[in-house]
């Protein structure tokens, strides 16, 4: 393609392109356009695709046909004005115009916001500390209490129910005197101070014993896209019962865990919450090396980019608002601020992340970090083996849905980030872990969530809690 391109910068990262545009370049478009409109118009006489220029001029006048033409052959032109002008665009650009006439080059103004110059920090210069990633005593009396509590008895008693207690209810809630389907759940076993019941049951409960029959009205959320109403609950209290924690002893090491003594369930937690603690200590040392990269470095974000998340963010916090019946300015006094604050928040989180993303883009550039076939093979895989579907199907799935190129970008930043993390200083940096054995993996659950034990089996009898659907 033969153009001719200047380019001048007329702002703050931002550059007007003019383009000019052999007329001869526009035949091959013209003559599409031309083909399109052949197959579609219908003239007597005439076959479809078939059909004369000169008929198709009379009918709907060559102008159209050119800026038809025109509208399919710009982004090209565009992307070729780039590349003669070694620019990279970061935002959609704003295209004028300005000669288009038969006989005469195609002229064109496009002004671009590019990527801004980035000078990064030096790695030698960013210094975090690194949590510490020793297992403490207290560390393991907290998982043995976890464990206990997820081993416990239910023993019923006859006294008032607690908080923490569990009561087997029959639970019916009525509008108008009439039953509400999905409100009611007969002997229900529900943890007291839980909250996953109507919002005036925890209070309603506590100290009532059993036989107790509780009348009360709450205002419920009716699906999202209904508003709240009002509904009268009876609740009858059939039963209250209570946790009977075992004791740690060597008999509870077996149940748990198949271990011979407590000493051995102590040193097996030991060595499964330190797989666990290297693992959060990692992350959070990820996002400490970044946040301090960014504070090192002295890059501005551009405004377009700072504002296209920040719509991104917004849409996405309106969408989850707006199906638990809320809107943003119901949010924000629930939660003591104000929608202008929330926005304040959110665009200046849109700006810390467009700075972290470019920095992150232009150490893969500088570092000459690329993502391989390989890269994404294995990030489909493990997408696919934690959805549980097959590997092959998710590739499907981000081709259709063209998010093969966004990926692809995730990798690379997290590959930059990894760089980043073994360049920069790190006091306290932990000691790498070797790899897990198949024995460990196969173990069990190793997640370590907030207030979950680390691994091990069911209890036979737990105090599980099932949420009545309302």
């Amino acid at each position: 393609m033969t153009l001719e391109t200047t380019s001048e910068n007329v702002g703050k990262d931002q550059v007007k392109l003019t383009v000019e545009v052999p007329e001869s370049e526009l035949k091959g478009p013209i003559s599409a356009a031309y083909k399109r409109w052949a197959a579609e118009i219908k003239v007597p006489g005439f076959r479809k695709g078939k059909v004369p220029r000169q008929l198709i001029d009379a009918r709907v006048g060559p102008e159209v046909v050119r800026e038809e033409a025109l509208r399919d052959a710009l982004p090209d032109f565009y992307r070729e004005a780039l590349a003669a002008e070694s620019l990279e665009a970061i935002a959609p650009p704003e295209i004028e115009v300005t000669t288009f006439e038969t006989g005469s080059p195609l002229v064109f103004e496009a002004t671009v916001d590019v990527r801004p110059e980035i000078e990064l920090p030096a790695f030698g210069d960013v210094h975090i500390e690194a949590p510490p990633t020793e297992v403490t005593d207290e560390d393991i009396d907290e998982q043995l209490e976890r464990l206990r509590d997820r081993f416990a008895e239910l023993e019923p008693v006859s006294r008032e129910a607690r908080r923490g207690d569990h009561v087997v209810i029959d639970l019916k809630g009525y509008r108008n005197g009439e039953p509400v389907e999905g409100a009611s759940a007969p002997d229900y076993l529900y943890e007291v101070g839980s909250g996953l019941g109507p919002p005036s049951l925890d209070d309603e409960l506590q100290n009532e014993k059993a036989g107790a029959i509780l009348k009360f009205t709450d205002s419920i959320q009716q699906g999202p896209d209904g508003g709240p109403e009002d509904l009268q609950f009876t609740v009858l209290l059939k039963e209250v019962k209570t946790k009977k924690l075992p004791p740690l002893d060597d008999e509870f090491a077996k149940k748990v865990g198949e271990l011979g003594s407590m000493d051995e369930l102590r040193d097996d937690l030991r060595e499964r919450l330190a797989e666990v603690k290297y693992n959060t200590v990692m992350e959070e040392v990820r996002s400490r090396a970044l946040n301090a990269f960014v504070d090192a470095a002295t890059l501005e974000p551009p405004e377009k980019l700072v504002e296209s998340e920040f719509e991104h963010r917004l849409q996405h916090i309106e969408a989850d608002l707006k199906r638990a019946g809320m809107t943003l300015d119901q949010y924000a006094g629930q939660s003591g601020t104000t929608e202008l604050e929330i926005r304040g928040d959110l665009r200046s989180q849109a700006g810390r992340s467009v700075q972290a993303e470019l920095l992150l883009e232009e150490v893969a550039r500088t570092e000459g970090i690329e993502v391989t076939q390989e890269d994404i093979g294995l990030e489909i895989a493990y997408v696919a083996a934690r959805s549980q579907q097959d590997p092959k199907d998710v590739a499907e799935q981000l081709v259709a849905q063209q998010r093969l190129g966004a990926l692809a970008a995730d990798i690379l930043r997290r590959k930059a980030l990894d760089r980043i993390v073994e360049a920069i200083d790190i006091a306290n940096r932990p000691e790498p872990r070797p790899l897990p054995t198949t024995e460990t993996v196969e173990d069990g659950d190793t997640e370590g969530e907030e207030g979950a034990p680390v691994g091990y089996g069911e209890a036979e009898e737990t105090a599980e809690v099932v949420p009545t659907d309302h």
